[in-house]
């Protein structure tokens, strides 16, 4: 996915009227924990804590943990508790859970009028067509991505978490990075949502040829690492596999973008260049972070959250793109994602907002 081309993208000025589908007037739209009173907060934070805390700090810290503690406890304390730390890791794949789904879900009252989904009106007729739902940007945790995507399609219940307009099939998935499957405790959580696909070339080529619906953060670890609050960075100009794979089955693409994403978390900045060169290593990052002053998991609550399915672009079917075909639509990507953040940001309140395409 992290596939490089090398032709110039031409400036944005010269690229922001070359989509197939143009942007089109947001009436559709659906939005969960919109409310929720001081017991509801609790039960969401909670649930937050266990969810991103246990997968993103308990997962990778049992992991590292292991050669530690055979220096800190018995023999055969650390060998239990490195075969617990291995059979996480290792255990045949939880089933999908609906319930764990809308349990989750619950824990977007803890933003500003919880989160939203919104689909364009020129999008609305390729909702049912199996379509790469491409979300910029990634986010410190992605929310958009989690609260606005596959998994309100899985907890099968569409009259309560999409809108009518757009009935997405329970049947979709989403890529995520592949050194994801490897952390306990962030692998089962990601089973009991249902998207358990690597990013990668062949589990992508999987979906495709199954004509399957399923998003991916297109920006991946390196906006992590590239984040700043208050500013909307995405890491695309480098980023182009994921097109070459589109364009060899002549898939559908619809680019979501997630206004909020980046005000919902401070991040040190100063630790980009280590990040970035984790992932270009090991592909993971490790991000200081701080939502709210107290608990610096938990998202800032004075943040609204709105995912805007915003345009669509239909890809020929070209069995063996070359580097120029690739880098035309990489071109028509970049100018769609840009005209879809430029005809929306005024209604979320981010006028003086610019894309900066790094």
């Amino acid at each position: 996915v992290r596939d490089r081309i090398h032709p110039v993208v031409p400036i944005l000025e010269t690229m922001r009227s070359v989509a197939k589908h143009s942007s089109s007037s947001l009436t559709v739209h659906k939005t969960v924990g919109a409310s929720g009173d001081s017991v509801e907060f609790a039960v969401a934070a909670s649930l937050h804590l266990l969810v991103w805390g246990g997968g993103m700090v308990l997962g990778p810290l049992s992991v590292m943990s292991i050669p530690v503690s055979f220096m800190l406890v018995t023999t055969w304390k650390a060998a239990l508790f490195t075969l617990v730390v291995l059979v996480l890791t290792f255990m045949p794949p939880l089933p999908e859970s609906p319930a764990f789904c809308r349990l989750f879900l619950r824990t977007a009252s803890l933003l500003k009028g919880g989160s939203t989904l919104w689909v364009a009106d020129g999008v609305l007729p390729h909702i049912g067509d199996g379509v790469m739902v491409c979300y910029h940007p990634h986010g410190v945790i992605p929310h958009g991505f989690t609260f606005n995507g596959a998994i309100r399609a899985k907890t099968r219940q569409p009259n309560v978490y999409l809108p009518k307009e757009a009935p997405i099939s329970r049947h979709v998935s989403g890529v995520q990075a592949p050194i994801l499957f490897r952390i306990p405790l962030l692998r089962q959580m990601l089973q009991l949502f249902g998207c358990t696909v690597p990013a990668t070339k062949q589990g992508m080529y999987m979906l495709f040829k199954k004509r399957m619906t399923f998003g991916i953060l297109v920006g991946g670890s390196e906006e992590v690492a590239l984040h700043i609050r208050g500013r909307e960075r995405l890491f695309l100009k480098d980023r182009a596999g994921f097109l070459k794979y589109a364009l060899q089955d002549g898939f559908k693409v619809v680019i979501a973008y997630n206004f909020g994403e980046s005000d919902l978390y401070h991040n040190v900045s100063l630790a980009e260049p280590l990040n970035m060169w984790l992932v270009k290593k090991f592909g993971f990052v490790l991000p200081i972070f701080c939502g709210r002053w107290w608990c610096p998991f938990l998202p800032r609550g004075d943040i609204e959250l709105h995912t805007v399915f915003g345009e669509v672009l239909e890809l020929p079917c070209i069995a063996d793109p070359t580097p120029e075909q690739v880098a035309e639509w990489h071109g028509k990507y970049i100018a769609a994602v840009v005209r879809v953040f430029d005809d929306h940001k005024v209604q979320f309140g981010y006028s003086s907002r610019e894309l900066e395409i790094l």
